[in-house]
């Protein structure tokens, strides 16, 4: 049966005016966004710019086409201002604008701020980031009874079928997963690279800043193919298994900018909204944040390198971990391996850039850059 029009999406806006009319025929429920200035898991300068009368615009528009607006403040760490009076007033000031404004909700990870949220303005709804790292029932079950309108789940739960039952058994609250992240799939450093993040304003203004996780993670996945598919992105063909296990929305990733301009990103946004509604991936890579390299660090574009990741190859590849056989023990087990040498191609310049990533690391624990953001 097609169930194509009954998919709830949440997707990323850039603010583009013409963004709203052209996700509308893929109906999504929610999109969400931030003012560039806000302390969340984006650093300023790679979010589209925005000033508050853009935003409320923005969101009277998709008002008109039955879209809710979610407002992200989802920084991991504030640096306990959300403790004085005044970084508690702003945190205030900031959820009284959300509200006036018509957005449906905020998505937090402090739990400070939920509970602003749910004392102050029970209208809103509450949505707990995946930087809650939200990945079992005593986790789902606690935000829960903080207010939780809907849980956004870690996405590293997104292949662990088991956890994500026990998960949907726990609580009565919306579930969702995000579909499309390309990060390295049990990271090692993602609660660094949150906290990293969160405190990035004070090194963007102050050109320091350099975004280490990123080549971390990037030297790994350029030199692995296995990496793309051990990522816990979901198949767009692949969205009913979810269903059928109770989940209630699918995310889409992507604030950040890609391409030039505006209407390169809106192009994008348009393609992941119509690949995971229409439930056919084609090409998954296009699809997926964060497997292009970065930069280097004197600013000049990566080596060139191309992933394709063929959807129509990966028939059958969840159903290893539907069967509870994934143990995480990657260097003992070639399962993701064997379906990269059927489903991946990677081009270009691979040692090249290989070469240059590990070149820009060496620069980073020597000192000897500075930013040019």
């Amino acid at each position: 049966m097609d169930k194509s029009h009954d998919v709830k999406l949440m997707l990323p806006t850039n603010w583009d005016p013409a963004l709203v009319s052209r996700i509308s025929p893929f109906a999504p429920e929610y999109i969400y966004g931030s003012l560039p200035a806000e302390a969340t898991l984006r650093p300023a300068f790679v979010l589209s710019e925005a000033s508050e009368d853009d935003i409320a615009l923005h969101i009277a528009e998709a008002a008109r086409h039955a879209i809710r607006f979610i407002y992200v403040m989802n920084a991991t760490c504030l640096g306990n201002k959300e403790y004085s009076e005044n970084g508690r007033g702003e945190l205030l000031q900031r959820l009284e604008w959300v509200a006036e404004v018509g957005a449906a909700g905020v998505v937090t990870a402090n739990p400070f701020l939920m509970e602003l949220v749910r004392r102050h303005f029970p209208s809103l709804e509450l949505h707990i980031s995946v930087l809650a790292s939200v990945d079992d029932p005593r986790k789902a079950t606690f935000f829960e009874d903080l207010g939780a309108s809907v849980i956004h789940l870690d996405p590293q739960v997104n292949r662990d079928f088991r956890r994500l039952g026990a998960i949907r058994k726990s609580v009565k609250c919306r579930l969702s997963l995000v579909v499309n992240e390309g990060c390295l799939l049990s990271c090692p450093i993602r609660q660094y690279h949150s906290n990293m993040i969160s405190h990035s304003g004070e090194s963007i203004a102050d050109r320091y800043y350099v975004d280490y996780c990123y080549y971390q993670c990037s030297l790994k996945k350029v030199g692995d193919a296995a990496e793309y598919l051990r990522s816990p992105w979901v198949r767009p063909e692949d969205l009913g298994v979810y269903e059928d296990l109770g989940i209630d929305l699918f995310k889409i990733a992507g604030r950040e900018k890609m391409g030039e301009g505006p209407s390169s990103h809106t192009d994008w946004i348009v393609a992941a909204a119509r690949a995971y509604r229409s439930r056919r991936g084609g090409d998954l890579a296009r699809l997926l944040v964060g497997i292009q390299p970065p930069m280097s660090l004197m600013g000049d574009p990566p080596k060139t390198v191309q992933v394709r990741i063929d959807s129509r190859k990966l028939d059958g590849f969840l159903r290893f971990f539907r069967d509870d056989r994934c143990s995480l023990d990657c260097a003992r087990c070639d399962y993701c391996g064997r379906w990269a040498r059927r489903a991946v191609s990677v081009r270009g310049r691979t040692e090249a850039c290989v070469g240059e990533l590990a070149a820009d690391l060496e620069t980073i624990r020597v000192g000897s850059y500075r930013s040019g953001r």
